[in-house]
């Protein structure tokens, strides 16, 4: 009978073997390339070619000998006396981490292509407070990997709840939850949905990987003269077909960003469960993460003006980190309609969210944002003032004329959209041009707020805001000072008499 409460070292599954014996060949492998291309263009006697053969052996004998002690030393369990989860590894020398129940953050489960194949989940354990943030088990089952993930999480609720009454169960006899929870809510994100994601995204980017690829091809290709002479000037081509050359890179700079939607967010699936949101998604790299409400510290949610006509939108969700691991600490869900965005929403935030009213930034922003953007255009007419014959007067005009007119309009659709919406309970920041962006922020959760007020604001009564949390800051510049000082003061008196734990 397996062991429900994890109170006793145990190893991974047995198929985990295969797995650290295929990580360890691909090490080698990666580190060892040269050495194959060496062989395979390289004439060799049979002499060499025995010992090279035996030297291959010989590291792969090595090889499935460190992967074996590896797996049998790598042990882990749940120790209810001390309150720790316990991990042991090591084949040379043993390494032993004890990780306390309250500074568990999250149980995730990741699967790469291989992971898939042999039926094994990685589950991964992420920490606060340390540098190494994560802890992973590579090789278990699905039914021990949930309830692994399930002991892990309930047991770090327990010690982060605040109670005066001391639980005294004993935990080998609490009944293991063998039924399989059934959601109360679900959504699937479609291959086609993904490939519409793709189609109206930033696939400029993809373009730009396409002449990076060129640039470099073609400069490798004029260190050779005999081989540029071979395949002519590049321009040549370019001259013939250089529309037909760039309708070509569009599309394949969209295609690259469809793939990389698709690879991406590949089966994403939505779980609504009694207390836990579980997204998976992934093709290469399969991904399943558990989400508490009372882990979120920032939601944000954004789309662009064609996805919001394809109800598409993307929701970002920042868990609690240290300022070098914020990106790391994100789940993003792409794809998703109003509704079920709405219903993301409403399981983390059980209060509704109602504004009382809203900052907007100083006029003043608008018009520094324009005078630094035309910077380039007066350093560049210094520069045809002693270089006036090297173009075309009307060429330089037309082009200045336009970048002045997009530089305007960008920035006041950038002015006009910036802004801060206040309500007793949330600070909601609303961003963005092209791609429109909505952040939401929890009072309670805010940790401090900083104000700003460089040199040249002080005549104006102007000052920047940061409002900082564990997710991430969340700025809002060059508002008045007598503005948003009752704002500050409440915030201020929040963040002291709040008794919710912000994590």
């Amino acid at each position: 009978m397996p062991d429900y409460y994890f109170s006793e070292p145990q190893r991974q599954s047995g198929v985990g073997l295969v797995l650290i014996f295929a990580t360890s060949l691909y090490h080698i492998g990666r580190n060892l390339w040269v050495l194959v291309f060496y062989f395979a263009f390289k004439e060799v006697d049979q002499r060499m070619l025995f010992f090279g053969g035996a030297a291959l052996m010989l590291v792969l004998l090595l090889s499935l000998g460190y992967s074996i002690l590896y797996f049998l030393n790598f042990k882990f369990h749940l120790d209810e006396k001390n309150q720790e989860f316990v991990l042991q590894k090591g084949v040379f020398s043993s390494d032993v981490i004890n990780i306390p129940f309250e500074k568990i953050q999250q149980v995730n489960f990741r699967r790469n292509i291989l992971q898939r194949i042999i039926g094994v989940y990685s589950v991964v354990v992420e920490t606060a407070g340390s540098q190494d943030k994560e802890v992973e088990i590579k090789a278990l089952s699905e039914e021990k990997a949930n309830l692994l993930a399930e002991k892990l999480m309930a047991r770090a609720e327990e010690e982060r709840a605040e109670t005066s009454v001391e639980v005294e169960e004993d935990p080998e006899k609490i009944p293991a939850t063998t039924a399989k929870a059934v959601p109360q809510w679900e959504h699937k994100v479609q291959l086609w949905t993904l490939v519409k994601l793709g189609l109206t995204s930033n696939y400029l980017r993809g373009v730009g990987i396409i002449v990076a690829f060129y640039f470099t091809l073609r400069e490798q290709f004029m260190f050779n003269d005999e081989l540029a002479a071979q395949l002519q000037e590049p321009q040549v081509y370019f001259s013939q077909g250089k529309y037909l050359f760039i309708i070509f890179l569009l599309l394949v700079g969209m295609l690259l960003t469809v793939g990389e939607t698709v690879v991406k967010y590949f089966g994403l699936h939505l779980q609504k469960y009694k207390d836990t949101l579980q997204v998976e998604m992934g093709l290469r790299n399969n991904t399943k993460v558990n989400l508490k409400a009372s882990r979120i510290q920032l939601l944000q949610v954004l789309t662009n003006p064609i996805q919001k006509k394809m109800d598409l939108f993307q929701v970002k969700i920042s868990l609690a980190s240290s300022e070098n691991d914020l990106e790391k600490n994100q789940v993003k869900i792409a794809g998703l309609p109003p509704k079920v965005v709405q219903q993301v929403k409403n399981y983390f935030y059980q209060t509704e969210i109602r504004e009382n009213f809203r900052v907007k930034p100083s006029k003043y922003l608008l018009i520094r944002r324009i005078s630094r953007g035309l910077i380039p255009l007066v350093i560049l007419s210094g520069f045809l003032f002693f270089y006036a014959q090297l173009v075309m007067l009307s060429w330089v005009v037309g082009i200045a004329s336009a970048y002045v007119v997009l530089l305007c309009i960008y920035n006041f659709y950038y002015f006009r959209r910036l802004q801060l919406g206040i309500s007793e309970e949330f600070l909601i920041r609303y961003s963005g041009v092209w791609v429109q962006k909505e952040e939401y922020l929890e009072v309670f959760r805010l940790q401090a707020v900083s104000v700003s007020q460089p040199l040249w604001y002080k005549k104006r009564g102007l000052v920047n805001l940061t409002f900082h949390s564990a997710g991430g800051d969340v700025d809002f510049p060059m508002v008045k000072k007598e503005e948003v000082q009752p704002i500050l003061n409440y915030l201020i008196y929040k963040i002291e008499v709040t008794e919710k734990a912000w994590m």
